[in-house]
């Protein structure tokens, strides 16, 4: 590696550091845990009483979504019975058919009519928060009477309208925006862990 590759790894290193010391005091206000948390409690009591929690979102948050509903379909940090999850970007064979046949916005709109009732969750990842698949599979999913969350970014502060919680992390970095997502979920994961545990 040259010395120009090191300094840029350096450099990102830092730059990566700097703004996460930053998002931490930001997450940290109690105006945005409030938000997260009430979205973490009607994921918890959905899956506690029998609901379904569907993720959505494309690229890098296609892979957070799988990485969630992984997470219930297992464990996170404690063993307990399976918990129903669907990552609604899991099948390339479902994503390409749909996108193929009838248009590559409606991908997630399908997979909510096909999987998604009353009592259910839908949470939905975009870093800008006008993803045309997403805002259509969250249409779908308050019509159909499931419960909603939106993880954005700073670009999708304004779409309070698509969902019952909107979460915004206050960055306009993908990168950062998607490892805060992350940190959120992961947090509800282990809070369905602990919360089945106490109840067995």
């Amino acid at each position: 590696m040259t010395s120009t590759q090191t300094d840029l790894v350096t450099r990102q290193l830092d730059a990566g550091i700097a703004a996460w010391a930053t998002l931490a005091e930001q997450i940290a206000a109690p105006e945005m845990r409030g938000g997260v948390e009430a979205a973490g409690r009607m994921v918890v009591d959905a899956l506690l009483s029998g609901g379904t929690l569907l993720v959505a979102g494309n690229g890098g948050s296609a892979a957070i979504a799988s990485h969630v509903a992984a997470e219930f379909l297992g464990k996170c940090i404690q063993d307990r019975h399976p918990l129903p999850a669907i990552s609604l970007a899991e099948s390339h064979s479902s994503l390409t058919a749909i996108g193929n046949d009838y248009g590559f916005d409606q991908v997630f709109l399908r997979g909510v009519q096909a999987f998604g009732r009353p009592g259910d969750v839908l949470l939905a990842m975009s870093t800008s928060g006008t993803s045309p698949n997403v805002v259509a599979g969250l249409a779908e999913a308050r019509r159909r009477g499931l419960a909603t969350i939106l993880m954005t970014g700073a670009k999708g502060a304004g779409q309070g309208d698509l969902a019952d919680h909107l979460l915004v992390v206050p960055s306009s970095e993908t990168p950062r925006i998607q490892e805060v997502h992350m940190l959120w979920a992961h947090a509800w994961c282990e809070a369905v862990d602990l919360a089945a545990q106490e109840r067995n």
